[in-house]
């Protein structure tokens, strides 16, 4: 298909029942943020792209998350998978673990929840400052999906080739990868963009060639340029218009 949508994702009227092999995404966060400036001092330095506000009333926040989860299954094979990428939120200074949304993921089976490990974030003094996200990793079906280890397997540090036949091993489900810096090479003006890394391991292991990815929110357009370059198909929905028109120009310098 390799197309994104500038409409909400709660109604995927354009996907076709069973066609998608696998989802991936990380929904707003709904954090009452106002993303795209800087800040010194608590006070508006400049601005350094897209401004939009992540303030949904809670109640209505969690049903538009169950809407497009609810969309995603029905576009959905019947092997395919889902992976949701959410993070820790506070609410008058208590910490909410996103754990909420295993409600909408009654009907599959949670394979994994892989810790992301990142170095470097945001600060405070009152408690320990926050280094890592969760991506749940749920299946269609029981044991029917596709996992392609061999191609996500990373160097042992330990080798000893009198116990392993390979020098490789299975990643474990904590991932040390990093948050894309101002400096690096992928940075968009987007204000909160995954990292190329972290998709690339997802789609490998996940997806074969020509398979479909789905995107709910593509934001920058990480999902789509990533599973451009692995040859598989991608599909996605963005409201911004102007991530849009940056993800179109990330796939364009993909070719």
């Amino acid at each position: 298909m390799n197309k994104i949508f500038n409409h909400t994702s709660e109604k995927m009227s354009e996907i076709e029942d069973k066609s998608v092999s696998l989802m991936v995404t990380s929904p707003p966060y709904n954090i009452d943020i106002n993303y795209g400036n800087n800040w010194q001092d608590g006070k508006i330095k400049n601005s350094k792209g897209k401004k939009y506000s992540d303030n949904l009333e809670e109640n209505e926040y969690r049903k538009m998350i169950e809407k497009v989860i609810t969309e995603t299954k029905r576009v959905l094979k019947d092997d395919g998978q889902i992976w949701f990428n959410i993070k820790n939120r506070y609410n008058n200074d208590n910490m909410i673990p996103p754990f909420w949304i295993m409600e909408y993921f009654q009907d599959m089976y949670l394979k994994n929840i892989i810790i992301w490990n990142f170095d470097w974030g945001g600060s405070t003094n009152k408690r320990f400052s926050s280094r890592y996200e969760y991506v749940f990793f749920f299946t269609k079906h029981k044991n029917n999906y596709t996992f392609n280890l061999d191609d996500v397997k990373i160097p042992a540090l330990n080798y000893r080739p009198d116990r392993y036949k390979s020098q490789l091993k299975n990643p474990t489900d904590v991932w040390k990868i990093s948050l894309v810096s101002g400096n690096s090479l992928e940075r968009t003006e987007h204000p909160a963009q995954y990292p190329e890394e972290l998709i690339e391991r997802i789609i490998k292991a996940g997806t074969n060639p020509d398979d479909l990815v789905l995107d709910p929110f593509m934001g920058s357009g990480t999902t789509a340029v990533v599973a451009k370059k692995l040859g598989r198909n991608y599909v996605g929905y963005e409201t911004e218009e102007d991530f849009i028109k940056i993800a179109e120009k990330r796939l364009k310098n993909a070719e």
